[in-house]
């Protein structure tokens, strides 16, 4: 590159409050202040100066930085999605992409994992509690939004034609991986009961390749996560496939911080009666309000009712036996469901984990080093088999 090349600036859309928070917390561990102080320039350029296009030449001059250190950091927006580069000859077209807002980027995409290898879990969580929002319950509300076309008549059936480009965002997909994986040997090798039209779709077989890409997985990994996945269900999402994949690598390479133990069977943790449950476990002036939300919490959600055993089974060790309100476990539920926990046997590894953090930072608090075993879920059960019995 020339420094006095010619560049021009190109953004579809204005960036948010809510996008800014977004690429200072999460992009700007991982493409660092320069990448961000880039980023923002060229946002800046576009939209407060009366020109289109500059020499890289007063670029470097703008913000003290030379060529090489240029390129660097510009090669690091690419690699996030935030930038697209075209050249021809000695002109260079910059398109600017909006950044994921923080789901996308935490739990749709790759990055929540390079993000968390970055920081650590710690601060990740630290970060993610602060995009957290509150939703109030509206089980006992009515809809009552009027739709569009109860208060206008539609007086044409044809849509309006515009033959040149409009401000708006830009999809981002997020990272694009160079990486490929053999996605038609890893479709041959399925078993056909596994096979259905969400392997045809573009979107699906680039999460397969980003998933791959992360843990270097090869053919036969990639199945042996998929049929973890596809277990009780017809679609895969992208959590609950990193979920599996996280557990496979873990397990393949021995890196579980926990004592390899024996657990439960998720058939035992099905057949376990919450009101046993919570009769066993629940104080005895509690027992009433924890029936009543574990009632409401199985009658809303759609899911397996080992999983809702396993959180009442966890809260109420972890509350001392009393049972929170039905908004607090909604919310536990959901979070467990958005890191791909979808059957019983999810619930449970997803238990013990939680464990074993638990554990761990209470063994760091001590300054000591200590293993621990996840027996409790299997004592939990032991008893209440024994109740049922």
């Amino acid at each position: 590159m020339k420094n006095s090349s010619t560049f021009q600036i190109q953004s579809q859309s204005d960036l948010s409050a809510a996008d800014f928070k977004v690429l200072a917390l999460l992009y700007q561990p991982l493409m660092g202040l320069e990448g961000q102080a880039l980023y923002t320039t060229f946002y800046q350029l576009i939209n407060k100066t009366g020109r289109n296009q500059y020499t890289h030449q007063e670029l470097f001059d703008l913000v003290n930085i030379k060529q090489a250190d240029f390129l660097k950091i510009r090669n690091k927006l690419e690699a996030l999605n935030l930038l697209t580069v075209y050249q021809k000859e000695d002109y260079y077209l910059y398109f600017m992409k909006a950044p994921l807002t923080a789901k996308q980027f935490l739990m749709d995409t790759v990055f929540g994992s390079y993000l968390q290898a970055e920081i650590g879990e710690k601060n990740l969580n630290l970060l993610t509690e602060m995009f957290r929002i509150d939703i109030p319950s509206t089980d006992d509300y009515e809809n009552i939004t009027k739709p569009f076309d109860a208060l206008y008549e539609f007086k044409s059936l044809s849509l309006l034609n515009v033959s040149y480009p409009l401000q708006g965002r830009v999809s981002n997909g997020g990272s694009h991986i160079m990486h490929q994986f053999n996605y038609e040997s890893f479709v041959e090798n399925l078993s056909e009961r596994l096979k259905n039209s969400q392997l045809l779709t573009d979107k699906f077989r680039e999460q397969i390749n980003k998933i791959s890409f992360v843990y270097q997985f090869d053919v036969s990994d990639m199945i042996a996560v998929y049929e973890s996945a596809a277990k009780n269900r017809q679609v895969i999402n992208f959590a609950n496939l990193n979920l599996k994949a996280k557990q496979y690598y873990e397990q393949k390479h021995q890196l579980l911080t926990i004592k390899k133990k024996d657990l439960p069977t998720p058939s035992l943790v099905e057949q376990a009666s919450p009101r046993v449950i919570i009769q066993k476990y629940a104080k005895t002036d509690q027992q009433g309000i924890a029936l009543s939300v574990a009632t409401q919490l199985l009658e809303t959600n759609s899911v397996e009712p080992g999983i809702i055993n396993v959180i009442l089974m966890l809260v109420l060790k972890h509350k001392d036996g009393v049972l929170p309100n039905i908004n607090y476990m909604e919310k536990v539920l959901h979070d467990w469901l958005n890191k791909g926990v979808r059957t019983t046997e999810d619930a449970i590894n997803h238990s013990a984990s939680l464990e074993t953090q638990y554990q761990e930072k209470a063994a760091q608090s001590k300054n000591k080093r200590t293993a621990y075993e996840p027996d409790w879920l299997e004592d939990y059960i032991a008893e209440i088999a024994k109740l049922e019995g």
